[in-house]
């Protein structure tokens, strides 16, 4: 194994760094689930949204493309039923990432967006602990804890879906604990992702070597015969 380094968020930490960094008056709260069975929008987003709506944030809600692909009448129906609200907004469009990283806070449940969003702009996520998204259900068996389950107290607050009360004041209080969560999620992401800003020349100087050993070998090789 060769530890180069993760290259894709790379890219996305230069293309937030070059980003305009608006100035709003409602702090942005994304509301970004994934789509295993009894995600958010299948679970708990009424409640969730009744505790967030005219509550000082401008949210919004961006589903998984998959539950778009795979439930877009349940999504209908969600949107039909909040329509209306000023401080709401349903993303539909999946073309881009920038509305994701220029918000101030983001609420999953397992999705994967959560630390790229939290290790690109140094912002805790708030998870919501509905049932785990496990794609293998024999991994206990490797002995080994799933960073999606190690770091959801690190990079962020956990929440019960069953007990949204009081989430609206959680959330301005992690706001205002910004600068002290950006420190401890960068030591996180220097901790668990190799090269962080070099991976690329890592992973070049990699290749150019084997290369080269490869070619010396088959040199030798020649030379023998």
């Amino acid at each position: 194994l060769v530890e180069a380094g993760y290259g894709q968020l790379e890219q996305l930490y230069n293309s937030y760094t070059a980003m305009a960094k608006p100035e709003r008056e409602q702090p942005k709260v994304l509301i970004a689930p994934s789509w295993q069975a009894d995600n958010i929008l299948d679970s708990c987003i009424d409640p969730l949204l009744e505790e967030l709506l005219g509550k000082g944030f401008s949210v919004v809600v961006r589903p998984h493309p998959e539950y778009m692909k795979r439930y877009r009448p349940r999504m209908e129906q969600i949107v039909q039923r909040w329509q209306g609200k000023e401080d709401l907004r349903f993303e539909l469009d999946f073309s881009g990432n920038e509305s994701i990283f220029n918000s101030d806070l983001l609420i999953t449940d397992w999705s994967g967006t959560a630390y790229e969003f939290s290790f690109v702009t140094l912002k805790p996520a708030v998870f919501v602990d509905t049932p785990p998204k496990i794609n293998n259900p024999e991994y206990e068996k490797l002995g080994i804890e799933p960073l999606e389950f190690a770091l959801r107290d690190q990079v962020g607050i956990r929440v019960d879906p069953k007990e949204l009360s009081g989430l609206a004041e959680r959330l301005r209080a992690l706001l205002e604990e910004g600068s002290a969560y950006a420190e401890k999620i960068e030591n996180i992401r220097n901790t668990y992702i190799s090269n962080f800003g070099q991976s690329g020349a890592v992973g070049g100087r990699y290749i150019l070597r084997r290369l080269k050993e490869r070619q010396q070998k088959k040199e030798n090789q020649h030379e023998t015969v």
